[in-house]
């Protein structure tokens, strides 16, 4: 890696929420940092939107520039004032940094002391790294709970099945109560009870088949 104060080709990026505010401190403390460093401060890519967007304009220019293009440019660094304009999300932070890395790019912000052109700021990389392999290691323990609670509820996502005495149920529709009360009473919907109506026929339906089968065999 080279000396901090070699030359080196500097992307900068800004980003604000909203079209009524303006870039303009952003692109400031970028130039004084590059300033600073005598870095050459190449160009600075900047988009007006949200930082739970990344299909942002510029942002994904700036990308295809680094990686697609296979950096045309020669920049050695990508420079943002706060972490938090390249995106809100850590997952879309992480992909960022580990893209840079994989193609050998460093990574500053002016205002958090984060600096991957420095032997100290280098550990940034091995953090964003073991970030990713916890993420991982969370969405596999989800995935995992979520299985468990799938195959709980006898293999249907979502909320665990509704209990009801369908002894009741039958014996209130032998009296003529509308459905629409039944319902009401077991606090279900209607839908949900002509569901379990329905289901109840065709187990007993399943059950006197098998029946008969069991009582043709034996014939």
């Amino acid at each position: 890696m080279e000396n901090i104060y070699n030359t080196k080709n500097i992307y900068g990026y800004v980003r604000v929420s909203t079209r009524s505010q303006n870039y303009d401190l952003q692109v400031e403390s970028i130039q004084s940092f590059c300033k600073m460093r005598q870095y050459n401060l190449v160009k600075v890519f900047a988009d007006k939107a949200t930082g739970k967007d990344m299909d942002r304009e510029q942002y994904q220019k700036m990308i295809e520039m680094l990686i697609d293009l296979k950096n045309p440019q020669g920049i050695n660094a990508v420079v943002v004032t706060k972490l938090d304009r390249v995106g809100r999300n850590v997952s879309d932070l992480v992909g960022f940094v580990k893209k840079l890395e994989e193609t050998h790019i460093d990574f500053a912000t002016t205002l958090e002391s984060i600096d991957t052109t420095t032997s100290q700021g280098r550990l940034f990389f091995h953090f964003v790294a073991a970030i990713a392999e916890y993420e991982r290691e969370l969405i596999k323990e989800r995935t995992e709970a979520g299985l468990k609670k799938y195959m709980s509820n006898g293999g249907k996502m979502g909320k665990p099945k509704i209990k009801i005495d369908m002894v009741e149920v039958n014996r209130l529709l032998k009296l003529e109560i509308p459905k629409t009360v039944i319902a009401k009473k077991f606090k279900i919907s209607l839908p949900t009870l002509y569901d379990r109506i329905n289901e109840e026929k065709e187990e007993a339906l399943n059950a006197q088949k098998e029946k008969d089968d069991n009582d043709g065999d034996g014939v």
